[in-house]
């Protein structure tokens, strides 16, 4: 796998939506050269699947997160699972309150032992004006992550430019997300999660590298995707001098349940 493909990847990790032609503009190569690339990513297993994010605050709900030192895996419960070299595994919970998800993590520690990190985003403010509309560009995405809006809009029978303003507003307000699930085993690159008490500070360090946020004023936790280890050292050898506090693990494998 050489760098092309891994920045193809990291393009995809970052938005599973992205389409081809600009991919391929951004990495400088031609649009036949970048589906033949992809295809083969997909053929060959590296590219598994794509599926999407849906921030539960659009139902009414919230979520957290919390990581175990545990030999035992949960195999349901959760709605993100990030497995790390260090032997930590960090998980997503989705409950009704803060309260529900911490009875979550307090009935999920007498499986796997005390939790050795909590984080509890605040939740995203979302108006329920126009969830009609939202609920069926997710239906749709559901079945389709990577469909165009064009094909959305003729499906759902709303005009293109309506469509295209709420999938916008959604994206650009962290509420939905395409997530490309990577075979990491299958790469060289190495993917890392960071979690600050510094995030507004960590971002800026981390932003060519960051495919996945979720932050808050307090607190927050960024997934990154770097090239090699000697690059995953760099940035966070730089994050740490700017934040001497924030944890870091090596992720190896990873699923969001959509």
């Amino acid at each position: 796998m050489d760098s092309t493909d891994k920045k193809i990847l990291f393009f995809l990790l970052k938005d599973g939506r992205m389409p081809q032609r600009q991919i391929a503009k951004s990495i400088g190569i031609s649009a036949q050269t970048l589906n033949y690339r992809m295809s083969k990513l997909i053929e060959d297993g590296v590219i598994q699947d794509f599926g999407i994010k849906v921030n539960p605050s659009i139902y009414g709900k919230v979520e957290g997160y919390a990581a175990f030192v545990s030999d035992h895996e949960l195999t349901d419960g959760y709605s993100l699972i990030m497995k790390c070299l260090e032997k930590i595994t960090l998980y997503g919970f989705t409950g009704n309150s803060k309260e529900e998800v911490e009875q979550i993590i307090l009935e999920k520690s007498k499986e796997l032992g005390n939790p050795v990190m909590k984080y509890m985003p605040e939740s995203i403010s979302y108006s329920g004006n126009s969830k009609s509309i939202d609920d069926l560009i997710i239906e749709q995405l559901r079945k389709y992550p990577r469909e165009t809006l064009s094909v959305i809009a003729k499906n759902i029978e709303i005009p293109r430019m309506s469509v295209k303003r709420r999938y916008n507003f959604l994206r650009k307000n962290n509420i939905l997300g395409v997530i490309t699930k990577v075979d990491l085993s299958k790469t060289d690159g190495v993917v890392f999660s960071i979690f600050t008490p510094s995030p507004a500070r960590v971002a800026e360090i981390l932003e060519d590298i960051t495919f996945l946020e979720i932050s808050d004023s307090s607190s927050g936790v960024f997934l990154c995707f770097a090239q090699n280890m000697t690059e995953a050292k760099k940035f966070i050898d730089n994050a740490r001098r700017e934040e001497k506090n924030s944890e870091v693990m090596v992720v190896y494998d990873y699923d969001i349940k959509t």
